[in-house]
């Protein structure tokens, strides 16, 4: 890939003895040193250290650094991750690309020329690592002094040259460098931030000339020579003017980012705590189920071992039947067995002997065969399960319980308690223990109470609905009743109103107004109050095609219509953030002819409004944050984030000849530009003091050539644009002679003359210009009595020529 010669002469000595293998490649640096650098020379996406080529620490527009290797896609990469490392580099022109996509934080940006060289270095990440190559090489005696073949282990900040201990002495006791400042490299390392004061880089095209001045235009650092040939045209400054203005609009963006940041804080702080919250919430819930499958099992173990007991006491009974019965069959057949065996031994002995005992051998064998058997009784029970409810279990286990939001226990149910017994907690919430099966029973009996509470609950939430079912009917047709009782009331105010407005009058034909010569009050009107004709903090004006004035009370959140004379037309708006309401109006213009479109301020958005002040629609909605524009070429330019149609506080509204609507976007310090149905269509300018940009725009009003002027009022001056939003001008500045401004607030336009008549709130006057800039007349001072301001805030003229402002603090209209 190619790289400029400035960035390889950086990069050139960081390819010593650089490793790739481990982020820790300062093995031979101490132990506080590596730790302090490691993180700035280490490219954080692959976790090895930058070095010149493919490892070149690149910057992209998000900030994050990244090396070239890293920012090529997979594809571009399978063909180097086959070579070594030590391997020569792979031809950039094989990896242009388009685009890149931050490996850290995962945006798309494009890539200059589909090079990725084009990228900014990191010179900071390259000037620790070319520090850490002297320090190791200074460790090892191996650095030689500048003016002798010593060792050398001083550095001179300022001339960016090693020293011996010698030279250095030399160095710090010369006249010319007195002054400057001899660090070793380890006191550099510890002290990273005296590397921005290195001595300046050069130009690559002047080789002696230091790069001394910025060119805005093209966003690079030139030398002077550079500056009066190649940029003579271009827009430049000194590059510390331009750091300082850098530095400056950093620093006033501060506040606003360390605002974010406390808000992601906070944010990061409540998903921390719901993590937290999740984690506990399934322990708890987790402990729940083990507690509840512990009871389940307790009462089926309790059941089985009820169904055991009755299952021994029927064997025992049987088996003692049994038993019985056995015992009277065997001493039967002992007997018998006994009686046969005695008759057929007899017969062995003489036979004189078993003639004498024939009487008892003969009963004996009678007996034999005339005795019965023992009658055995067969009423023995058999025993078996037979399973019963078990369909019903299963179906209880399913609907056990379920996992979701936490709800209030209600009801009786088996509970395990502290010291991990198991009691009953009955319907009133009282615990109850004892055994399992005088629980189980109390549990039965409290389920039915339940149950039976239940259905007289549910009967009366039935009779509640009901009625309220009706109430809700009747309600529903006494409400459609009044409806069309006020839509009729409406109608017939709708009429009345547009019948009191005069059709439009044709202007009669008048010279132009000299506004060189001085100018006289005519006459004023209003007051103080929130009748109808009163104000409270007169703002923004314009005219409507019949004449009549539109007045933005702001205080009073709503618009009046009066004629010229003061006398009250019509009246619409009240105090609220839903559509067609208003808060803090603060500008008024009319759209498409009859329309009103007002610039509702603290509601952050642009409504527009019928001829008889009902709502049509709204324009724009509150932005999160505040849109921020660093763009280098002022005017009208057209950014994915610049968060189109949001708005932060818009102060002020016009409408240009082809009816596209221009609104001051004040809190986001820039204009931005719709077309007529309401779609964004680009902006103009964004913060900053330089010819285009803007301080807080407030007024904003346009020629019959679509030239936009805007008042600029933290910049205390006017600003011009064309129609398409490029700068042309600039007049007017901070101060109290004529053609200076104090807060300038309100801008109108003289279609007749072209000139200018700009509202300074802060001096309490009204100043004339030409379309040019040149300054022409002034009128107005502070006061509360007749012909004087006190914060004059709005600004218009009508068909003859009369010039209306609105006296904010004195809650009245000056007619001239």
């Amino acid at each position: 890939m190619a790289s400029s010669p400035s960035e390889i002469g950086l990069l050139s000595r960081s390819n010593m003895a650089t490793s790739v293998t481990s982020t820790r490649t300062v093995d031979n640096v101490d132990d506080m040193l590596t730790e302090k650098v490691t993180k700035e020379i280490t490219c954080n996406p692959c976790g090895k250290v930058f070095r010149y080529g493919i490892r070149s620490p690149r910057i992209l527009p998000c900030l994050h650094t990244s090396c070239e290797r890293c920012l090529k896609p997979k594809h571009a990469n399978f063909d180097r991750d086959e070579q070594g490392e030590d391997e020569p580099d792979v031809d950039a022109g094989l990896f242009s690309q388009a685009k890149v996509v931050c490996p850290i934080c995962r945006r798309e940006f494009a890539v200059p020329e589909g090079d990725l060289s084009k990228l900014p270095m990191n010179y900071y990440a390259v000037k620790l690592l070319e520090l850490i190559d002297y320090f190791k090489l200074e460790r090892k005696d191996k650095l030689p002094c500048i003016g002798c073949a010593e060792p050398a282990h001083w550095r001179c900040i300022e001339c960016d040259e090693n020293y011996c201990q010698d030279h250095s002495d030399f160095h710090h006791k010369s006249r010319a460098t007195c002054d400057h400042r001899i660090l070793t490299f380890k006191q550099i390392l510890l002290s990273p931030r005296s590397l921005s004061t290195m001595r300046n880089q050069y130009c690559t095209t002047h080789s002696n000339k230091p790069l001394e001045i910025f060119c805005k235009d093209c966003n690079r650092a030139i030398c002077t020579m550079c500056a009066v040939t190649q940029h003579k045209t271009h827009h430049t400054k000194e590059v510390s003017e331009a750091v300082a203005a850098l530095k400056a609009k950093v620093d006033a963006l501060k506040p606003q980012i360390s605002m974010s940041l406390y808000s992601l804080k906070q944010a990061l702080t409540r998903v921390k705590t719901s993590m937290r919250e999740v984690n506990v919430d399934s322990q708890v819930a987790s402990r729940k189920v083990s507690g509840m499958i512990e009871i389940c099992v307790s009462a089926v173990r309790e059941k089985e071992r009820e169904l055991t007991a009755e299952l021994e006491t029927k064997k025992r009974v049987n088996s003692e039947i049994i038993n019985s019965q056995k015992e009277l069959l065997e001493g039967e057949l002992t007997s018998m067995q006994t009686g046969r065996e005695f008759v057929e031994r007899a017969f062995v002995g003489s036979e004189v002997e078993v003639l004498c005992l024939e009487p008892q051998i003969v009963a004996k064998m009678d007996e034999l065969i005339s005795g019965d058997c023992p009658t055995v009784s067969s009423d023995v029970d058999r025993l078996s399960f037979t399973p019963q409810g078990h369909d019903n279990i299963f179906k209880a286990i399913e609907v056990l319980g379920k996992v979701g939001p936490p709800k209030p226990d209600r009801g009786p149910r088996m509970i395990v308690d502290e010291s991990g017994e198991l009691v009953l907690l009955d319907n009133r919430g009282n615990v109850i223990r004892g055994e399992t099966r005088f629980l189980l029973a109390q549990l039965k009996t409290n389920i039915l109470e339940e149950e039976m509470r239940i259905e007289e609950e549910e009967r009366k939430l039935a009779a509640k609905e009901e009625q309220e079912r009706l109430a809700k009917l009747k309600e529903k047709e006494d409400k459609n009743k009044a409806d069309l009782k006020e839509e009729e009331r409406r109608q017939a105010e709708e009429a009345a109103r547009l019948k009191a407005l005069e059709p439009p009058r044709t202007p009669t034909p008048l010279p132009p107004r000299d506004f060189t010569k001085p100018f006289t009050f005519s006459r004023c009107f209003g007051k103080q109050g929130m009748e109808t004709g009163m104000f409270n903090g007169p703002v923004g004006l314009c005219h409507t095609d019949k004449g009549h004035l539109v007045v933005c009370d702001v205080h009073n959140n709503r618009i009046q219509v009066v004629k010229t004379d003061g006398s009250y037309v019509l009246g619409f708006g009240v105090t609220g953030t839903a559509v067609g309401e208003l808060n803090g109006p603060n500008d008024v213009c009319m759209f498409g002819g009859r329309n009103f479109l007002v610039a509702d301020t603290y509601n952050d958005r642009v409504q527009l409004f019928a001829p008889t002040g009902r709502f049509i629609r709204t324009i724009g909605q509150k932005a999160r944050r505040r849109a921020m524009f660093m763009q280098n070429i002022p005017g009208s330019v057209k950014k994915p984030d610049a968060m189109e149609g949001l708005f932060d506080k818009p102060f002020g509204v016009t409408v240009n000849s082809k009816c596209q609507i221009l609104v001051s976007d004040m809190g986001n310090h820039r204009i931005q530009v719709f077309e007529k149905t309401g779609e964004f269509s680009r902006q103009i300018g964004s913060r900053g003091d330089d010819p285009g940009y803007f301080m807080y725009p407030y007024g904003i009003a346009c020629d019959t050539q679509d030239n936009i002027y805007v008042c600029d009022l933290g910049n205390h001056r006017v600003q011009k644009f064309n129609s398409e939003g490029r700068f042309i001008k600039a007049f007017g500045s901070k101060g109290d002679n004529d053609g200076q401004f104090m807060q300038p607030r309100s801008i109108t336009v003289d279609a007749k003359t072209g000139c200018i008549a700009v509202v300074d709130t802060g001096l309490h006057r009204v100043q004339v210009f030409t379309s040019e800039g040149k300054f022409v007349n002034k009128f107005g001072r502070k006061g509360k009595e007749d012909n004087t301001f006190s914060s004059p805030c709005g600004i218009t003229s009508n068909f003859d020529g009369e010039i209306f402002v609105s006296d904010f603090r004195n809650h009245r209209i000056h007619v001239l």
